[in-house]
């Protein structure tokens, strides 16, 4: 149980700390590009999938957050499964973003681009300390396979939304330029396959390095085995 609070303590300050990340880097995003870009209006940042990604990932830590509390305290010996899974969900939302900054993005736009000002929280900090927090501090919550299929939810979204804006309709008509370069030659479909498969991949080590640091603390044989 000392071991469990410890980590439980260490989850809640890093959930605290994503979200207070996320929630100032979305804010300055508006700002910087309301004053920058699209006319003045910056809710325009909500189009891109990091700023949705990230937005995902800090409410379900706030959400997981507040159900460790009671775990420090005493109060409970486990933050419910389903809350962990969702936290699961928005960490590899944002974990998506981190890594296609560092594969794709930036090698297209630059870094220097990728992780100036706000986007230095969005592309970065928040998705990697996600990541940590989930891989080595989450505890009580051994994932099945299956559970790999919830994070691509997100993903096709978003996905259906993009596609709609930047294809079917396309600047021409009112839609979206294609500002993550998905559509680039009209290859939107290995676009499709690609963002689905490196979806699952994300997924599937973060599942993988959870339960292997979940072993040292819990038996998965008396983990919750309902569910995923």
């Amino acid at each position: 149980m000392k071991n469990r609070r410890f980590y439980a303590v260490c989850s809640f300050l890093a959930d605290l700390l994503i979200f207070v990340m996320a929630l100032y880097a979305v804010g300055t995003s508006i700002q910087a590009h309301a004053a920058r870009e699209f006319n003045g209006t910056g809710y325009y940042t909500f189009r891109y999938f990091t700023t949705d990604s990230n937005i995902l990932c800090g409410i379900m830590a706030l959400i997981a957050a507040a159900f460790t509390l009671p775990v420090i305290l005493n109060k409970s010996d486990r933050v419910p499964r389903a809350v962990l899974v969702l936290k699961y969900v928005g960490t590899v939302a944002a974990a998506l973003t981190f890594f296609v900054v560092i594969v794709f993005l930036g090698p297209i736009y630059g870094y220097s681009m990728m992780y100036r000002g706000a986007s230095f929280y969005l592309h970065g900090i928040v998705p990697f300390l996600a990541m940590v927090s989930w891989i080595a501090f989450d505890r009580g919550c051994y994932l099945k396979l299956r559970a790999i299929f919830l994070t691509l939810v997100p993903v096709a979204l978003y996905g259906i939304v993009y596609f709609y804006k930047v294809v079917v309709l396309g600047p021409a008509r009112g839609g979206w330029k294609d500002f993550y370069a998905l559509a680039r030659g009209g290859k939107w479909w290995l676009s499709i396959i690609l963002m689905g498969a490196g979806t699952l991949l994300i997924a599937f080590l973060l599942m993988f390095l959870h339960n292997r640091c979940d072993r040292e603390l819990t038996d998965p044989k008396h983990n919750e085995s309902a569910g995923l």
